[in-house]
């Protein structure tokens, strides 16, 4: 019964929401204000059904964090271009889209966010080894199948879990929280007078 699997699948989501690590999404969060204040730019990257979450990610970011004389976020997803995406891959490699998007860029001191399941996809992997190499800082928010990106990243938050619909369930709530929590740090902000 359907019922049975809701209750199932939500119970599993709960734990694995208790489970995640805080200290990971304080960082997340901190690292995404320093770039912000150092006019840098985050790029969030990610494959099918992660794609959408990016997308999901920019909309919050880009809109919804702002207030009256906030500093604006500079935030980009490599995955909603078809165009530049088809050809890359087309012309080059499907490993090699968002790297090569990258070359066009990326600076030392931006962010690059990946969502991910397995945290394997070689076009992810690929896109923090070169932004490795610009100097800039990776982020890995991924299931728990110990992938490459574990080993290549700066800051990597494991969700504890490898049903790929709570890992991407959990991809929104942490851009929920970190996004939301951006906002009313504006708010303060503004009603403080600060900026």
């Amino acid at each position: 019964m359907v019922q049975e699997y809701f209750d199932q699948y939500t119970e599993e989501l709960s734990e694995t929401l208790k489970a995640l690590n805080r200290a990971d999404i304080q960082m997340l969060w901190e690292k995404m204000e320093e770039v912000r204040g150092a006019g840098g730019k985050v790029f969030v990257l990610g494959n099918g059904g992660s794609a959408a979450a990016a997308s999901h990610w920019i909309c919050d970011f880009s809109k919804g964090i702002n207030t009256d004389g906030s500093t604006r976020l500079k935030i980009y997803s490599l995955a909603d271009n078809l165009s530049v995406t088809t050809a890359l891959g087309n012309d080059f490699s499907y490993d090699e889209i968002f790297s090569e998007q990258l070359k066009n860029v990326l600076n030392k001191g931006d962010l690059v966010i990946s969502l991910s399941v397995s945290g394997n996809s070689s076009n992810l992997v690929n896109a923090h080894l070169y932004a490795r190499e610009k100097e800039a800082f990776t982020t890995a928010i991924i299931g728990d199948y110990h992938g490459k990106l574990e080993q290549i990243s700066d800051l990597v938050i494991t969700i504890p879990s490898r049903n790929y619909g709570i890992v991407e369930d959990i991809h929104m709530t942490i851009d929920h929280v970190v996004s939301q929590y951006m906002r009313i740090c504006n708010e303060n902000k503004e009603a403080e007078g600060g900026f």
